[in-house]
């Protein structure tokens, strides 16, 4: 049981109502530790001033553990936890801390499922640039967090391998090979003429050249799922079959004349969308409806996309077709991500220097390396655009967070090899102490919030909070190592510290690991 568990367990103690005590982290420490507003939800059923039963419960809580102290303030209960029950809970810290099964495992609002995770799907007709990177990072990190929340994951690549776009880039790698001009909708580009001196399938061998981007930036797939297949098997007519027999299906007039339209407006969509334009050709969106029925029929309980914002208003529509299909609601959820801008020592970079057109993710992968761009790349809202300055990625500064963080993991592994060297490897456990230094306590308060910060990150999505979580803690272990000297002569303070310090090296650890870059013990 975690701490919040264990401060909502004494509150339930002390008061009847069906929801947990809604708990939030002061900004200023000072007040407390953790603050809750429950006094102004009870004022209402029981007809009285939110600060009266505020310290009414102060009075019953106080009585009920040692282990924490309350205080009321305007109508607030500010909840500190002693020094004693901080350095207790450090022996929870394990490389497995608050996994599903263990001692902290954290309260989940929804039961564990079988998730369907889809990202980049980039169309195979050019390489992946970093806008994709972005995706790759969001998706692989969702998923390993979704995973240690105990979520069965899948992550799925969809290849567009078929309509107009692919059949333009294979006529333009053979153009090339024939010493013809490019169609004028084909594709342009050193990539072209680098795929057509082989001797291999254009789309195959752009798809390969994917794959292994995506493996060095260590995002891996569990699927690989063909857009041709879908047509081939006849899935995307069965599902216009269903859509027909369900009377939502017509004929378009007017700028739609000829066209056969689905009746998407009747699920909440802003207009009908074309399925079949009147040259008969089958929209894209078409196969989308059949690949999101393919999805719930393997069994997903829940889908999620990852697509660039430029696809706002395509979600709309597919959730109507889903719900058109399945009779499913609010089964997809839609992440947006803005696109990423290069910049070198603040200066804005468009151009490669080796071709002179895009810059690939390969490239800057190459620059940067993967650490730095997997950190990069995952420390931004999804919603936001992110400024990626390859100058600042390369530097080994305190202003560089790819070197500040995996610094803290760095010298905590040295100071452990100094404990060795001072016959100081394996502290026994000590009592706990009554009184904890600051820096001491506030490290140990953040390292403790871990399974709160990866529930949080699970439900909302929100993998940036994962880099703003690690810096954090690295600036705390960074404090706690000006302020406290490890080792010294007091074999007590010095076995504590060792305590604290190995429990930072294991958090940092699990942090890194979803992330997935390395954690260094020497830098």
């Amino acid at each position: 049981m975690s701490i919040r568990q264990e401060i909502q367990a004494i509150f339930a103690q002390v008061i009847s109502d069906s929801e947990p005590a809604p708990l939030e982290e002061p900004k200023n420490l000072d007040y407390g530790d953790y603050a809750t507003n429950i006094a102004l939800r009870l004022a209402k059923p029981l007809k009285k001033a939110p600060k009266i039963i505020a310290q009414e419960l102060v009075s019953k809580l106080a009585a009920q553990t040692a282990d924490f102290t309350f205080a009321e303030i305007n109508g607030f209960i500010n909840i500190r936890v002693s020094d004693r029950k901080l350095f207790q809970e450090l022996a929870k810290i394990t490389p497995d801390y608050g996994k599903p099964g263990t001692d902290t495992e954290r309260s989940r609002s929804v039961r564990p499922q079988k998730i369907l995770l889809e990202y980049v799907s980039a169309n195979p007709t050019g390489p992946l640039h970093i806008g994709h990177g972005r995706w790759a990072v969001l998706g692989d990190t969702l998923a390993r967090v979704l995973t240690y929340c105990g979520q069965q994951v899948t992550c799925e690549f969809y290849i567009n391998d078929a309509g107009q776009q692919i059949a333009n880039f294979v006529n333009s790698v053979r153009a090339v090979r024939k010493n013809q001009p490019v169609p004028a909708d084909g594709y342009h580009g050193a990539y072209i003429q680098e795929l057509a001196k082989l001797d291999a399938d254009p789309a195959q061998t752009m798809l390969d050249w994917q794959k292994t981007t995506l493996q060095n930036i260590r995002s891996e797939f569990d699927s690989w799922f063909s857009e041709k297949t879908l047509h081939e098997s006849g899935a995307v007519d069965q599902a216009l079959e269903i859509l027909r027999q369900k009377n939502l299906l017509y004929t378009g007039e007017n700028e739609y004349a000829g066209a056969l339209v689905f009746r998407s407006t009747n699920f909440g969509d802003d207009k009908d969308r074309v399925l079949i334009k009147s040259s008969g050709e089958k929209t894209y969106f078409t196969a989308d409806i059949a690949y999101h029925k393919n999805k719930l029929d393997r069994g997903f309980d829940r889908l999620i996309n990852i697509w660039g914002a430029d696809h706002h208003g395509y979600i709309a529509r597919v959730r109507a077709a889903i719900e058109a299909l399945t009779g499913r609601q609010d089964v997809l959820q839609v992440i947006l991500g803005q696109l990423v801008n290069l910049f070198r020592g603040g200066e804005p970079v468009k151009m490669s220097k080796r071709t002179g057109e895009m810059i690939t993710l390969q490239e800057v992968l190459e620059e940067i390396g993967v650490d730095a761009a997997r950190y990069f790349l995952a420390a931004a809202k999804p919603d936001t655009a992110l400024d990626l300055d390859r100058e600042l990625a390369q530097k080994q500064s305190n202003d560089n967070p790819v070197y500040y963080v995996p610094y803290a993991h760095a010298r905590i592994c040295s100071i452990l090899r100094q404990a060795v060297k001072a016959q100081h490897a394996a502290p026994p456990r000590l009592p706990p102490p009554d009184k904890l230094e600051t820096a001491e306590r506030t490290l140990i308060l953040k390292m403790l919030r871990l399974p709160e910060e990866i529930e949080a990150i699970a439900q909302n999505y929100a993998i940036h909070r994962l880099c703003a979580y690690a810096q954090e803690l690295a600036a705390l272990f960074h404090n706690f190592y000006h302020e406290c000297q490890v080792i010294s002569e007091d074999i007590q303070t010095t076995t504590r510290r060792l305590q604290i310090i190995q429990a930072a090296r294991i958090v940092l650890k699990i942090i890194f690991d979803l992330l997935g870059i390395e954690a260094p013990e020497k830098m």
